[in-house]
C-alpha cells in the first residue's frame, strides 16, 4: 500500500511539474481621447467637450507543455475595472477564454463588421440598429475557439446564467435569464484575397417576459480591393414576441496611408404594427499621425426605435492618443 501511495504521489508531482509556468511578463498600454460632440437641439444639453481614459494591463506566461496563459484587465475612465479575461492557449487543441465583459465571444465582435473609417452609422443615437451579439452576456461567459484553418476561425460560447453580474472569485450572482449559447464563424479564404465572410447564431433561454427565449443570427460579407472596401450584413432577432430584421451596407476608401473615409447605411424593421422602419446613415473620416489620430463622424437617424418622426443627429470630432 505504501508503495502504491509513493507511486501515486510521484505521478501527481510529475504532472504538476509538467504544467508549471515559466516566468511571465506584464505590459501596460493606454489611450486618451478628447471629443467635441454636437447633437440635435432636442438632445444637446450641457458641455459638449468630453474626455476618455483607458489603461490596459496584459500579462502572459508559458507552461512547460507549450501551452500559454495570458490575462487582461482593462481600466476605463479611471473609475472601475471595466473588463477582464483569462486566456489559455492550448496549441493544436485551440484557445479557451474565461471572459468578464471584454467581449471575447466572436458574436459580439461580429455584430457590425461593415467597413468604417471611425464610427458606425447609429453611433450617438438614442437607440441604434437592432443587431446580433446580445444573446451571450460577457459577464462570466466561457469561450472556446478552434485553431484557425485555411483562414477560418470557429468559436463557441456558453453562459450558465445570462444577465448575471461579474463576480469576484468565490462569488455568485443571479441573472435575468437562463443559459445562453453561441456559434460563430469568421472566414477570410486564402484562395480569394480580400474576401471575408461569416456569421453567428445565438440563443438565450428565458431571457424575456413570460420566460421566452431570444434567438438571433447574423451573416456578413466584405471585400477589399486595393484602397477600396465594401460590405453587407444582415441581422435577425426574435424575442418570442416581436422580430427585427436589420440590413447594413457600407464602403470605405483609404485615400492614402494616413487618411481614410467611409459611408455606412443601415435600417431595422420590426414586426410590431406600430414599428416604423428605423434608418441610419453616417459618414466618417480618420487621419492617423503616428500614435495620434484625428477622427470625425456625422450621423443621422430617422424613426428611432421604430417611432415615426423621432429623428436624431450626432456629430463628433475626436482626437485620440495611444501610449
Amino acid at each position: 500500500m505504501n508503495d502504491l501511495k509513493k507511486i501515486g504521489l510521484s505521478a501527481l508531482a510529475g504532472t504538476l511539474a509538467s504544467l508549471s509556468a515559466q516566468a511571465g511578463e506584464m505590459s501596460v498600454s493606454g489611450t486618451a481621447e478628447i471629443s467635441y460632440t454636437q447633437r440635435d437641439s432636442g438632445e444637446m444639453t450641457g458641455n459638449p467637450i468630453g474626455m476618455g481614459k483607458d489603461i490596459t494591463f496584459k500579462g502572459s506566461g508559458e507552461l512547460d507543455n507549450g501551452w500559454t496563459v495570458s490575462v487582461m484587465h482593462d481600466l476605463t475612465d479611471a473609475a472601475a475595472w471595466a473588463s477582464s479575461s483569462i486566456t489559455i492557449g492550448m496549441g493544436s487543441l485551440g484557445t479557451l477564454i474565461v471572459d468578464q465583459n471584454s467581449g471575447a465571444d466572436m458574436g459580439s465582435a461580429l455584430d457590425n463588421v461593415v467597413p468604417i473609417a471611425f464610427e458606425e452609422a447609429d453611433y450617438g443615437m438614442a437607440t441604434g440598429m437592432v443587431l446580433s451579439g446580445g444573446a451571450i452576456n460577457p459577464n462570466g461567459s466561457i469561450v472556446y475557439k478552434l485553431p484557425k484553418f485555411s483562414g477560418a476561425q470557429i468559436g463557441v460560447a456558453y453562459q450558465p446564467r445570462n444577465g448575471a453580474a461579474s463576480n469576484a472569485d468565490g462569488g455568485t450572482s443571479e441573472g435575468s435569464g437562463g443559459r445562453a449559447y453561441e456559434l460563430a464563424l469568421d472566414w477570410s479564404p486564402e484562395m480569394v484575397p480580400g474576401l471575408r465572410v461569416g456569421g453567428a447564431v445565438g440563443t438565450c433561454e428565458d431571457c424575456n417576459a413570460g420566460n421566452k427565449d431570444t434567438d438571433e443570427q447574423t451573416w456578413f460579407a466584405t471585400y477589399a480591393y486595393g484602397p477600396l472596401s465594401i460590405g453587407y450584413q444582415r441581422a435577425d432577432e426574435d424575442n418570442g414576441t416581436d422580430t427585427w430584421d436589420t440590413d447594413i451596407y457600407g464602403v470605405s476608401v483609404n485615400v492614402n496611408d494616413a487618411l481614410s473615409v467611409s459611408y455606412q447605411y443601415g435600417e431595422s424593421d420590426g414586426s410590431a404594427t406600430t414599428y416604423t422602419t428605423a434608418e441610419f446613415e453616417g459618414i466618417s473620416a480618420a487621419y492617423n499621425i503616428g500614435p495620434m489620430a484625428i477622427k470625425f463622424t456625422d450621423n443621422s437617424g430617422k424613426n428611432i426605435n421604430g417611432v415615426a418622426t423621432d429623428d436624431d443627429d450626432n456629430r463628433e470630432l475626436n482626437l485620440s492618443m495611444s501610449f
